[in-house]
């Protein structure tokens, strides 16, 4: 009984730590809004010139900052989440059971790392940039003329969209890590399950990129490539 109580008693406390993180980290985002703001419109374009967006409402600049502070806010929190429940897991675990837990959360870690890279300096510039090409009237087939305005909420949420995407590609990543250290021992067994990661991975590259064979090759090169790099460390480990 007074175990129990030792543990709600810890849960609490991580909770309410938790929360002030949260505050925290919404203070700060706030007071360097502009250029979280700036980082964060910067990638839409290949050319160096500022990036120019419009908004239709006068709170809308305003209600961006706040749902721009609360987007980061909330994934660094999920992230210090997940570490506060390793560590008060640790002491229910055998060694071996958290080792394994361990090393599940460095991989979640890493791959949500390039995710965010991936997204910030290929997916966003280059579907930004095949998109806009649709404006382009260079050929007589298409007298019509098209300008885009990009509302910055609007951007706000083709963002945020293209960032939950890439996070289903890093959970499929750490899935199919997870899988290599569970299903067997031996690289033989591992390799039957290459062409079904193979298809997989080619699946996701088709649903998440701009419907150009280009970005799809691309990103279902990257994956093949992190997916035979682990067969390759798995190897080594044998």
């Amino acid at each position: 009984m007074f175990s129990l109580y030792l543990y709600s008693r810890e849960i609490k406390n991580r909770i309410i730590l938790l929360f002030l993180t949260w505050i925290s980290l919404l203070a700060t985002c706030y007071y360097f809004k502009e250029a979280l703001l700036f980082v964060f419109v910067n990638s839409n374009q290949y050319s160096k010139d500022l990036p120019y967006f419009i908004f239709t409402n006068v709170d809308e600049i305003f209600y961006v900052y706040l749902r721009l502070i609360f987007f980061i806010a909330n994934q660094v929190t999920i992230l210090l989440a997940l570490y506060h429940g390793l560590v008060f897991l640790t002491f229910g675990l055998y060694n071996s059971e958290y080792k394994q837990l361990r090393s599940i959360f460095r991989i979640f870690l890493i791959t949500w790392f390039f995710s965010i890279i991936l997204l910030k300096e290929v997916i966003v510039p280059f579907s930004w940039s095949f998109f806009l090409s649709f404006q382009e009237t260079g050929n007589d087939l298409q007298p019509t003329s098209f300008y885009f305005e990009a509302r910055i909420l609007e951007y706000l949420n083709y963002f945020t969209n293209f960032y939950y995407v890439c996070m289903i590609n890093c959970q499929l990543l750490s899935l199919s890590i997870l899988v290599l250290n569970n299903v067997s021992k031996k690289v033989g067994t591992i390799k039957t399950f290459r062409k079904l990661f193979y298809l997989i991975f080619i699946l996701f590259s088709t649903l998440t990129t701009p419907p150009d064979i280009f970005s799809q090759i691309v990103m279902s090169f990257i994956l093949i490539s992190i997916y035979e790099l682990l067969i390759f460390l798995k190897h080594l480990e044998i």
